[in-house]
């Protein structure tokens, strides 16, 4: 069995088109979720009990398995800190559910969270989108700009941050990858106006700009709970990948926890699983002016991807540390 470090997964992925590999392995993933050959559970929490309902302080759970990959994986994980550094995927081979690895996944899960919304970017916002928003600066942050830039001719991004600090590490970092346009924007609001593309990644649970800010033919992604007022769902067209863990996670995922309990939005309202758009089963965008709203969870299914694609490139490198795992003393 194999054993990734943080230092051997970054090494795996060095390169240039990483972001393209780590969309397209995604995007395959998407489109098997929606011909139904893969298997996922929701992700299981097991809070603390002097914690309850807390992000943070609990254990959670998630498998996940994609025969045409040849992969099954389960996500380990816990709230340590609030920071997600005690993370791990079990890898499994799907032919005899042998595990061929454990790997380190802080890095690696930036890059995955952050590709399914490149695949959405793909399908969901108009082609010749230039401008892309962001508040936050955080790793997720970094990984989805450049995972919408690797489908998108993007030329411009604003960012927002309530940390001037950051904004700047952030902007450096990302001109130095992208070897584009990066600036400030002095508010959430500013970052919003005028793109093509809108994206916030923070640490969740603070609404962090008004839904009557967005404006007509924007592409919204959100990836953590509480981002977003009701406004802003009702104001789109929403489309989900895992619609099921999206209204039903634990703890809930604001506003769509909100707006089921008043009746103002119901499960009918989502357009479609966006997996079915990537398979060609429903239409994304119907119109220029379109405002869409995407949002991602975790699922299994995309671990056991992702984790497979960088397995295999470990392996391709001669990384790693083989673990005498299981075997019996002689």
């Amino acid at each position: 069995m194999l054993f990734l470090t943080e230092k051997d997964v970054k090494r795996a992925l060095e390169g240039k088109n990483t972001y393209r590999e780590a969309v397209d392995v995604i995007e395959r993933v998407l489109k098997q979720q929606s011909e139904g050959s893969t298997y996922h559970l929701k992700r299981y929490t097991m809070e603390h009990p002097h914690h309850r309902g807390h992000l943070w302080h609990n254990i959670r759970i998630l498998p996940g398995m994609v025969p045409e990959l040849g992969a099954a994986a389960v996500r380990v994980y816990s709230g340590y800190r609030g920071t997600n550094k005690s993370e791990v995927i079990c890898l499994f081979d799907w032919s005899d559910m042998e595990m061929v690895a454990i790997i380190s996944d802080y890095h690696l899960h930036a890059i995955r969270t952050a590709s399914p919304y490149g695949v959405a970017a793909k399908y969901l916002s108009r082609s010749e989108s230039t401008t892309l928003g962001i508040i936050g600066t955080g790793r997720y942050a970094q990984g989805m700009a450049q995972a919408v830039c690797a489908v998108r001719p993007i030329r411009k991004i604003k960012v927002y941050s309530r940390d001037p600090a950051n904004v700047r590490k952030f902007c450096a970092a990302m001109e130095a990858a992208l070897g584009i346009e990066i600036s400030a924007a002095p508010s959430g609001r500013e970052a919003v106006r005028n793109t093509d593309i809108m994206i916030t990644a923070t640490s969740g649970n603070t609404i962090v700009f008004e839904g009557s800010s967005l404006e007509p033919g924007v592409l919204f992604m959100s990836l953590a709970p509480g981002e977003f007022d009701e406004d802003t769902v009702l104001r789109s067209r929403v489309f989900l990948s895992g619609s099921e863990q999206v209204l039903g996670d634990n703890p809930p995922r604001k506003p769509f926890n909100t707006l089921l309990a008043s009746g103002k939005f119901k499960p009918d309202d989502v357009v479609a699983e966006f997996g079915d758009v990537v398979a060609g089963k429903k239409t994304g965008r119907l119109s220029a002016d379109d405002i869409i709203l995407y949002e991602s969870p975790g699922m299994g299914i995309l671990d056991a991807g992702i984790g497979h694609w960088v397995y295999k490139r470990a392996r391709e490198k001669k990384l790693g540390t083989e673990l005498p795992f299981g075997e019996e003393e002689h």
